[in-house]
């Protein structure tokens, strides 16, 4: 199995003292916390309270662990949310390791462990979210084959952890239980008609309505909702915003609004073919879904380019759709510092190429970009042309933050 290297995790769980690790499943959270940490004791709290060491296969109720926890010098506990509030008065009042890492699968239940007036574990902890691996990560990484426009589709998948090795027929056949399940343990308190909506967004965001008003327009259209109103949904669209299921991303030049879209690109192409083909409910040959995926592909390819150059950058994503929509749009405070177009194709004629110029030159104070799987294809432009060598040689820099020129 691969092991991807995640720097600014391992960073994080590298640091001292007591720190805090959460998101939502799937993401890698307990693998990485126990590879860096391999001189910690680890506990996963189960449900009903009780700390189960798996290396030992030794299980103790609260106080039994409170007392060994008091002689242990670095500890993990994962699913830390599960355990009764006695731990929680011995953490803090210091009792307990110093060098403590709490792990957990929720993304907002733990906040009440660690925010608010009343949280008894408020300023003893520092936190880190873990998302998707970062295309930088992906990049850096180095894989036994030879990069290629097919290998970077792959690597695109890559960002979910539980993808890592597979070859794109069995993450697109095989991934459809996953992405279910990642959803479905996100919304499973939820009732059946929020569960209904909640996936109807799902599929009228994979579908290309990013904007609120053609998402209500769609659940509106599918019975629903009892009439059309944005205000119906925006609760549901701030949920699955905060448990990572989608992102909102500003539209530039447009106070207020917004588009959405998917976090992980594997519910983004499994929602979209169970959309257009009923994929969750009939199996499809490889043939028929083979084709069917070639034109979403470059949808995916165009948000993991523009993800690894907000981070190298350390830039903030906007949406520009007017006068032309153009694919990535990278601001620093208000100001646009670049825009990009993904031709993700092995042909680019003269013609095309004009048509990019124009639709980019209309932000001259930004940096214009031209990504292509090889940069052999594209006829001379004066466009920065980052094709896949540039975007490896630009993850495998040491410094994470180059300066635009």
């Amino acid at each position: 199995m691969s092991i991807i290297r995640r720097k600014r995790l391992e960073e994080f769980l590298k640091s001292k003292g007591r720190r805090l690790l959460y998101g939502r499943r799937k993401t890698g959270k307990t693998f990485y916390a126990r590879l860096v940490l391999g001189d910690y004791d680890y506990f996963i709290v189960r449900r009903g309270g009780l700390f189960y060491n798996p290396v030992e296969d030794l299980e103790l109720d609260a106080r039994s662990f409170i007392r060994l926890c008091r002689r242990l010098d670095k500890v993990i506990v994962d699913e830390f949310h599960r355990a009764p509030p006695v731990f929680f008065d011995i953490v803090q009042t210091g009792e307990c390791s110093g060098e403590l890492v709490f792990i957990t699968s929720t993304l907002h239940y733990h906040k009440r462990l660690i925010e608010g007036v009343d949280a008894p574990l408020k300023g003893l902890f520092t936190s880190y979210r873990v998302g998707l691996i970062s295309p930088i990560d992906l990049l850096r990484h180095e894989w036994t084959v030879e990069p290629c426009k097919e290998w970077f589709e792959t690597l695109v998948f890559y960002q979910e952890p539980v993808l890592i090795d597979r070859k794109i027929m069995d993450i697109v056949i095989g991934g459809k239980d996953i992405a279910q399940s990642l959803v479905g343990e996100v919304l499973s308190e939820e009732d059946q008609v929020a569960v209904e909506r909640f996936n109807a967004i799902l599929e009228a965001v994979a579908a290309g309505r990013t904007r609120l008003t053609e998402i209500t327009g769609y659940l509106y259209s599918r019975g629903l909702l009892p009439k059309q109103t944005t205000s119906m949904i925006t609760k549901y669209m701030d949920i699955m915003v905060k448990t990572g299921l989608l992102e909102r991303i500003p539209v530039w030049g447009k106070k207020r609004r917004h588009v959405y879209r998917h976090v992980s690109p594997l519910t983004s192409i499994q929602y979209y073919l169970h959309t257009r083909y009923e994929h969750f409910d009939i199996q499809l040959p490889w043939g028929f879904l083979e084709k069917a995926i070639s034109q979403y592909l470059p949808l995916l390819v165009e948000q993991f380019v523009e993800r690894l150059l907000a981070e190298a950058w350390g830039l903030k994503t906007v949406k520009i759709l007017e006068p032309d929509e153009i694919d990535i749009g990278l601001v620093e405070y208000k100001k646009l510092r670049i825009v990009g177009e993904v031709k993700w194709k092995n042909k680019i004629s003269r013609s095309e190429i004009k048509r990019i110029e124009s639709k980019l030159y209309n932000y001259p104070e930004a940096e214009k970009i031209l990504i292509v799987p090889d940069e052999t294809i594209v006829p001379e432009t004066e466009l920065k042309i980052l094709d896949i060598r540039k975007m490896i040689e630009l993850a495998r820099k040491q410094n994470l933050a180059p300066k635009l020129k």
